[in-house]
């Protein structure tokens, strides 16, 4: 089977678009490719939206529908034909499709995990279940959506080829089909939300403390177990910033020089929103998810920002180029944005160095952990507290992402509670009851 990959262009407006290529260059599908960066509403759709998908958004889209076709490709199933046919996907496909959707996702040997075989049902139903904790996994919400973009792309297929014909028995017997893949595929979809493979322990702090503290010296330039060689001040820069503002990776990576306020008595930066910026390059534009807000920093921070900008941004050349605060400092990249894959490898090397698995946005977490406790002490009732958290993490007034994210704190309120409550009703065993 030919190499498939995602690969990001920009249109003339340099606007930046991914589609799924074969051997690097050709389009492996005019109809899947189509779906990918056409309109979502389908007219199945439950709900509509009046804004295209983030480039974020469509590239997580890709790299699913990537998945989806060299499965089918490897088993020689050509989705087109088989919707254009009428004749869809029978329910062992499907069960293949789910049991494939369960394994991380590797080009290399992707034909040996995803070949159909034909068993009865039963058996593949067996399967499913027999190794559903023996193999490597990815989460239930990787899973999930998996299934979810075969159904949407299946659903898109039909829709050209089908929606809305005259009425006949051979139209009718396809739309019967149809609502059979649907009916299947949807149980499967249901079961996986309740399937979750990956459970984490809510009384564990995402970071102990004592691993927090010693991630605060690790980074420090003058550390001796700091892990890089160059890059340092940077690097401790990228850090800090999500350690004390909590703000995701993707806020760091948009973030500019014209976006810092240096005013004495309230340090800050500006965190905007700008969908398909024409000034950043990068092959995975940076994206802020959340609402635009300024962010408040320590002026210790804005201090070694500036430091920053003064001795090692300006030594390189290309960094004139563009507005954005962290640059690349080794190769041929050197002088241009920092990229994703960077700032992510930087975060896990540092986690390695204190021995416990880190990425950027567990400190999202961390932060809000920290933040429950100092505003707690500063005296600030639930409803502020949660007020506060909402404004500083970006979220919209009737979100619930506080659920999520105060999850520990929240798990220690209510073991507290209820030990007060069991002090009240259980008996003292230690005293005298003769």
């Amino acid at each position: 089977m030919n190499y498939i990959t995602v690969k990001v262009y920009r249109d003339t407006s340099g606007i930046p678009f991914p589609l799924v290529i074969s051997n690097g260059i050709f389009p492996v599908c005019l109809y899947l490719n189509a779906y990918l960066n056409g309109n979502h509403n389908s007219p199945l759709s439950k709900g509509t939206s009046t804004q295209a998908p983030a480039f974020n958004t469509l590239k997580k889209y890709a790299d699913e529908l990537k998945f989806l076709y060299s499965h089918f490709a490897t088993n020689n199933i050509n989705l087109v034909a088989r919707v254009t046919s009428g004749i869809f996907l029978s329910s062992s496909e499907i069960d293949c499709f789910v049991l494939a959707s369960k394994r991380p996702f590797d080009a290399n040997n992707n034909a040996e995990i995803s070949k159909v075989v034909n068993i009865s049902d039963k058996r593949i139903q067996k399967a499913i279940h027999a190794t559903s904790n023996s193999i490597p996994h990815v989460s239930s919400h990787t899973c999930k959506q998996r299934l979810v973009r075969l159904r949407s792309y299946i659903e898109y297929l039909y829709v050209c080829h089908h929606y809305d014909k005259t009425s006949t028995n051979e139209t009718v017997k396809i739309d019967n089909k149809f609502r059979a893949f649907q009916l299947y595929i949807n149980k499967y979809i249901s079961d996986t939300r309740k399937d979750n493979i990956k459970t984490r322990d809510p009384f564990e702090s995402v970071l102990p403390s004592d691993n927090f503290f010693d991630l605060l010296e690790v980074i420090k330039t003058s550390s001796e177990r700091n892990p890089f060689k160059s890059s340092k001040l940077r690097n401790q820069l990228l850090m800090k910033i999500l350690i004390e503002t909590g703000v995701r990776i993707g806020a760091v990576l948009k973030l500019k020089v014209s976006d810092l306020i240096d005013n004495w008595d309230n340090p800050r930066f500006l965190l905007t929103r700008t969908p398909n910026d024409s000034t950043d390059r990068r092959r995975n534009p940076a994206k802020n998810k959340t609402k635009a807000l300024s962010v408040s920093i320590s002026p210790e921070l804005m201090k070694h920002i500036k430091l920053y900008i003064n001795t090692v941004r300006t030594q390189y050349i290309k960094s004139i180029e563009h507005d954005f605060l962290f640059i690349s400092e080794k190769g041929v990249s050197q002088g241009k944005p920092i990229t994703y894959d960077s700032t992510y490898n930087i975060v896990v090397k540092f986690g390695n160095t204190i021995n416990h698995k880190l990425h950027p946005h567990l400190l999202r977490y961390k932060w809000n952990e920290i933040f429950t406790d100092k505003a707690e002490a500063a005296g600030y009732d639930q409803d502020q507290i949660e007020d506060m958290r909402k404004y500083c993490m970006g979220w919209v007034e009737n979100s619930k992402m506080e659920l999520i994210y105060n999850e520990f704190k929240i798990a220690v309120k209510v073991s507290e509670l209820s030990a007060v409550n069991q002090n009240k009703t259980v008996p003292d065993l230690g005293s005298n009851n003769e």
